[in-house]
């Protein structure tokens, strides 16, 4: 059961009379996460019959919306709607929403009690992925988890918690095996490869990676769920008798021992491979060029951008450190990286969003609505809802 679908079942019970102790600990420390929380158990406490209003905070989708208590809805409609409009006079003025074939309404107030709460609990992404086996088996990675398992080659891979690493072992026989680590949006993970490479894989990324390097080069290729996309930063172990080898789309970075981020999302313009330390060759058809610390080469995905420059590299890497570091960025750009990371979609509105460029450093697990607020203090960006977006507003008054 999900916690919305918890917080409707224990407000209802404690309309009814038959709240448990636990049930009500659960209610208080949701009355206890914001003001909007207990503006809203005000409006809804008089009545199970007004619970459909919960629905409408945390629905703006027909999936979200809880099922029973919509269906009681419809067959009181009416009703419910002159009873709502006696009730509560001071929010009478009743906002009509199309959801799922069924008119929902709402008063002012509670429509923006719905946005704001919906804001606040948006929460920051975890530490998660799946790992898919040579088999195809796929092995849910969380915290918590605690297992060993053995592929068909014999390398051992150990799931410690949120960690996944590979420990290499004397094979017999040479057994060309491949796995896959996905992550989801509002996700990250991070491995540790059977060569001692250490991994960290952003939203919506994924790593497909031999299980043991042979006596080649050692190599691994970013890809994303659906299109070859993500970003991923790689500390390398150094092995001078062999290349490591990593290809993004039409990138492709080779590195002996080093660490470097690449970012390849396909809503990006381009391809950026940056270098923190050490040294890499970039490859992109025909052209290449070596990279020195602090240099960052970007490929366009139609090849008209081939180009190197200077940049601060540690700021490229911050996301690993749990760290949001935009450098003169645009809102456009801001919004598509904390969709990935806040798992909703956030869109920017104004005629500036490609314009209008941010500065500044923010902690990545911070909550949604803290990240607005900040973000709230450098050229008048507003958060509000609509449609089921988050949409970052530019309110710029520069007369």
């Amino acid at each position: 059961m999900s916690f919305e679908n918890q917080i409707k079942e224990i407000l209802k019970a404690r309309l009814e009379g038959t709240a448990t102790e636990e049930e009500l600990a659960i209610l208080r420390e949701w009355l206890d996460r914001s003001p909007q929380n207990r503006e809203l158990a005000e409006l809804l406490e008089e009545s199970a019959e007004n619970l459909p209003l919960l629905g409408r905070i945390y629905g703006y989708d027909e999936q979200r919306v809880w099922g029973n208590i919509r269906k009681a809805a419809r067959r009181r409609r009416m009703r419910m709607l002159a009873a709502t409009a006696r009730k509560y006079a001071a929010v009478a003025a009743v906002a009509a929403l199309l959801a799922g074939g069924g008119w929902w309404t709402l008063g002012r107030r509670a429509e923006r009690l719905a946005r704001q709460a919906y804001i606040e609990q948006l929460t920051p992404g975890v530490r998660g992925a799946v790992l898919t086996l040579s088999s195809g088996e796929n092995v849910a990675l969380k915290a918590g988890g605690q297992r060993m398992l053995v592929e068909q080659d014999g390398t051992r891979l150990e799931i410690a918690g949120e960690e996944l690493a590979y420990h290499k072992v004397e094979a017999e026989q040479e057994i060309p095996m491949t796995n896959t680590v996905t992550v989801p949006r509002g996700k990250e993970f991070s491995l540790r490869l059977s060569d001692g490479t250490q991994v960290w894989l952003n939203s919506e990324s994924s790593l497909v990676f031999p299980v043991r390097f042979g006596d080649g080069p050692r190599e691994v290729t970013v890809t994303g769920e659906v299109t070859v996309t993500g970003e991923a930063y790689f500390d390398v172990a150094h092995d001078a008798s062999r290349r490591f080898v990593v290809h993004a789309d039409t990138v492709s970075v080779s590195v002996y021992g080093t660490a470097f981020n690449i970012s390849s999302y396909a809503d990006e313009g381009a391809i950026e491979t940056t270098l923190v330390r050490g040294s890499v060759e970039v490859r992109s058809g025909h052209r290449r060029a070596m990279l020195q610390p602090g240099q960052q080469a970007r490929v366009g995905r139609e090849g008209a951008i081939f180009d190197v420059r200077q940049v601060a590299a540690e700021d490229y890497a911050a996301w690993t450190r749990g760290l949001f570091t935009f450098n003169d960025e645009t809102i456009a750009s801001i919004c598509r990286k904390l969709s990935r990371w806040y798992g909703v979609e956030i869109v920017p509105r104004g005629v500036d969003a490609d314009k209008v460029r941010y500065t500044g450093v923010v902690k990545r697990y911070e909550t949604f609505a803290e990240m607005a607020r900040l973000l709230a203090r450098t050229d008048q960006i507003r958060a509000d809802v609509e449609e089921g977006k988050i949409v970052l507003c530019i309110d710029r008054d520069d007369d």
